[in-house]
């Protein structure tokens, strides 16, 4: 039998989400900080790819019609906290054809993103189609928005998907107990940060 290809898949962990006085602060993300650093730590100390997703919106961004303006491109806000960041990123915008063919081992591979759901940038899927993941580790931020759109698109594309459910923090705690219900019904697991790091 293969051995499956895990990586770590951290979502939206950027200043304007966890930080109080952020653009577009999600409640409690402060509180699951410690668990983040945890899981991206035990990345980088197995070997374990990680992957995340980065919110850039440009400064009109129709999406601030809904939402207040968050994560524009190169504001403080846009950035990711120090506890989800490996020393060595790639930043991966989203048009096509932005993929770099080699990635170094132990790099933090960054895609960006105009929108809630990560297979929005084309090189996404490219990427973990060309590294042979078969199994991610979810965590981030929010569960009801960005976690459920890239845990659910995972799902659906056939891939073994675990969400980290104390390394995630909803905007509303109703449309959160929603978002994993409608994860469950695809078959996405639940487990612990401490399950996970064991």
């Amino acid at each position: 039998m293969m051995k499956s290809k895990r990586a770590f898949l951290d979502i939206d962990t950027q200043h304007d989400f966890m930080d109080p006085d952020g653009a577009l602060y999600v409640p409690g993300a402060g509180e699951i900080v410690g668990n983040l650093g945890r899981l991206v730590a035990y990345a980088r100390d197995n070997n374990i790819p990680l992957l995340s997703s980065m919110d850039a919106h440009a400064g009109n961004d129709p999406e601030f019609a809904e939402f207040p303006p968050h994560c524009v491109k190169g504001t403080p806000g846009q950035r990711k906290i120090d506890e989800t960041l490996l020393e060595n990123t790639i930043i991966v915008p989203d048009r096509p054809g932005a993929l770099p063919e080699g990635v170094r081992a132990g790099a933090q591979v960054i895609f960006e993103k105009p929108t809630f759901d990560v297979f929005d940038n084309p090189n996404f899927v490219e990427y973990i189609e060309r590294e042979g993941y078969d199994e991610f580790v979810v965590f981030g931020v929010a569960t009801d928005y960005c976690v459920r759109a890239a845990a659910a698109g995972l799902a659906r594309r056939g891939f073994s998907v675990a969400v980290v459910t104390d390394a995630v923090r909803a905007v509303m705690l109703e449309t959160g107990a929603k978002a994993l219900e409608e994860m469950k019904g695809l078959g996405v697991k639940f487990k612990t940060t401490d399950e996970i790091t064991g």
